[in-house]
């Protein structure tokens, strides 16, 4: 997918995956005087579909859709601001997501005052902790 860019060499070679069209080019000439004359010459030439510079001034509405084993499709790029879930997102105005964010735990400790020296011998049985985030409660 070609969203656009400033690289010359992409340029060349979006231009190149596009390939070449024929063209048929019709020249017409007329000669007025004693003896006119009018002659018609048919040619026809190849042509890239667009030159790299007409790719690096392709309209920002456009992208160019390269699909294997089918023709380049040129079609006009989704506006994503326009997304029903953009309001999700700090482009819509909510919160930046931070990754790994706390948003509620389920159980807290606190000791309120603790001296190691008055504190009885006491044998603790080993335990094992998970730590789970936010996605692992939505999920199960």
């Amino acid at each position: 997918m070609y969203l656009g860019g400033n690289e010359q060499s992409t340029h060349k070679y979006v231009s190149e995956l596009l390939g070449k069209s024929t063209i048929d080019t019709n020249t017409y000439g007329k000669s007025e005087g004693r003896s006119g004359s009018y002659s018609t010459n048919y040619q026809i030439s190849g042509r890239e579909l667009l030159t790299p510079d007409e790719v690096r001034m392709l309209d920002n509405r456009y992208a160019i859709l390269f699909i294997r084993g089918e023709r380049p499709v040129l079609d006009f790029k989704y506006d994503i601001l326009k997304h029903p879930n953009v309001a999700l997102t700090a482009d819509g105005k909510a919160g930046v997501y931070e990754h790994g964010e706390v948003k509620s735990d389920v159980a807290t400790i606190e000791l309120l005052s603790f001296d190691k020296y008055k504190a009885p011998e006491t044998e603790v049985a080993e335990t094992n902790y998970e730590l789970l985030s936010d996605e692992d409660f939505e999920n199960d």
